[in-house]
C-alpha cells in the first residue's frame, strides 16, 4: 500500500514539475501530506507527543523524495505536527488530516 502510494506521488511529482501547471500543484501538496501523514502513524502511536518535528520532516522527505514536494516538506512546522498526531491519536483518517492542515 505504502509503495503504490509513494509510486503514484513520484508520477504525480513528475507530471507536475515538467507538465502541469503551477494552479495543480495543489494536489501534489496534497498527496504528500496524505504520505506523510500514513508514514507518521504507527510512529505517533507508538511515541505519543515525543515525535518531533525534524522526524516529520525525515519522514515526509523519505516518503515523498522529490524535489517539487520539499516544499510542503519544509512547511510542517511544530504546530502543524501537534494537529497531526492528535488527530492520528483520535483515528482521523489521514486525507482528513491533510484537509484541517489545508493541504488539500
Amino acid at each position: 500500500m505504502l509503495r503504490t502510494t509513494l509510486a503514484l506521488l513520484l508520477v504525480a511529482s513528475t507530471v507536475s514539475t515538467f507538465i502541469l501547471p503551477q494552479s495543480q500543484s495543489s494536489s501534489l501538496t496534497c498527496l504528500t501530506c496524505i504520505a506523510t501523514v500514513k508514514g507518521v502513524e504507527p510512529l505517533a502511536l507508538a511515541e505519543g507527543d515525543a515525535v518531533a518535528e525534524h522526524e516529520v520532516k525525515q519522514l515526509c522527505l523519505k516518503e515523498a523524495p522529490t524535489p517539487a514536494a520539499e516544499k510542503t516538506c519544509e512547511d510542517l512546522g511544530d504546530e502543524a505536527v501537534e494537529v497531526m498526531i492528535s488527530l492520528i491519536k483520535k483515528g482521523v483518517p489521514p486525507k482528513t488530516i491533510c484537509q484541517q492542515l489545508k493541504k488539500c
